[in-house]
């Protein structure tokens, strides 16, 4: 949708291949199936082609979390020395197509996961790679700093994720995102 055509890591067994990218702690994309509980269904194909740029294609929202959540790690990795948002090896999970006309993406230490709405008639899904980056930082700053979500200790959390979510873009350089 917003990365164009990207390279993922993902995961063959027995002929199929589904969104888990064992070289990054494991991660999966999963599809909510526009429900708002439970873990969500893990994405399946046969050709290891996913998704063709349209919001038709449920797929396509998935390519792009599942490439947001793979920037983020290499960021975190490569410039901060950090493995994983948990800074433990472990990958965080990805759930895209979550609610109904639902216009937001939210971080949730609950279920160590990324969330993406697919958004409503006039928002697109909340799945661009500024949005990956920002969400997981709020991870990352649950994991380091001990800030609690309210007040000035929360416009900091909001501040610190809107700055790493546009370092991570800039890390990206995906020409299709200048």
């Amino acid at each position: 949708l917003f990365a164009g055509a990207v390279s993922l890591n993902t995961t063959k067994t027995l002929g199929r291949y589904t969104l888990t990218d064992g070289t990054r702690g494991g991660a999966a994309t999963v599809d909510m199936n526009n429900g708002s509980f439970g873990k969500g269904k893990r994405f399946v194909d046969t050709d290891n082609l996913w998704g063709d740029g349209s919001t038709a294609n449920r797929q396509s929202a998935a390519v792009d979390a599942n490439y947001g959540a793979a920037v983020t790690w290499d960021y975190f990795k490569n410039v901060h020395g950090r493995s994983g948002i948990a800074n433990d090896g472990q990958g965080a999970n990805s759930r895209v197509h979550y609610g109904s006309n639902y216009a937001n993406a939210f971080w949730d230490d609950g279920c160590f996961c990324m969330t993406y709405g697919d958004g409503n008639a006039s928002i697109y899904p909340l799945v661009s790679l500024d949005v990956a980056g920002h969400e997981m930082s709020h991870g990352v700053t649950s994991r380091t700093a001990g800030l609690i979500y309210s007040g000035e200790s929360g416009g900091l959390n909001e501040a610190t994720s809107d700055i790493f979510g546009t370092m991570v873009e800039y890390y990206a350089a995906n020409p299709n995102d200048p």
